[in-house]
């Protein structure tokens, strides 16, 4: 599990701070749908499917072949590959669905974002692997940073549009 508390982000830091608990609830929800995006932006997006070998993202670290761990390991992935053959890789989007929000606190001063997917901090988190690094995967802080701006953006507009209705 990978889990994201935006409270760290200067610039969301001082955003959120100067509003009043009504605009928060409306800013928090906008920059964290924001954030968390959808196929072509945001934490929900993935990097375009290319194959990276487990030997050039490991190279030789045990007396097993090449980009395997272990014999076990390499055993158990001839097996689950029938001999190695080929298998078609068919994204499932589980981990790039999994990202959800939740607020922390009833003042709204910070809402966590997670991914309790099955091993997103490899992909994902500071812990990230080679391999997912190489194919393209981002670390989600490196995401959230690149976003911000937008977020920021859908904040503020979700702020005028509270106001407008409660006007």
């Amino acid at each position: 599990m990978i889990k994201v508390v935006k409270h760290g982000i200067e610039e969301f830091q001082e955003f959120i701070k100067s509003v009043p608990r009504g605009f928060k609830i409306a800013a928090m929800r906008a920059i964290s749908t924001y954030l968390i995006g959808n196929k072509d932006r945001g934490l929900k997006h993935e990097p375009t499917w290319k194959f990276v070998s487990r030997a050039s993202a490991y190279g030789k670290v045990s007396d097993a072949p090449e980009g395997y761990f272990s014999w076990a390991q390499f055993r158990y992935v001839a097996a689950i590959t029938e001999g190695f053959t080929l298998i078609p890789y068919d994204r499932t989007h589980e981990m790039a669905n999994a990202w959800t929000m939740k607020e922390t606190n009833s003042d709204w001063r910070s809402v966590k974002i997670e991914n309790e997917a099955e091993g997103a901090e490899y992909v994902y988190g500071e812990q990230q692997a080679a391999q997912p690094g190489l194919v393209g995967w981002r670390k989600a802080l490196t995401i959230i940073k690149s976003n911000m701006i937008g977020a920021l953006k859908a904040g503020n507009a979700a702020v005028a549009a509270w106001i407008k209705q409660k006007g």
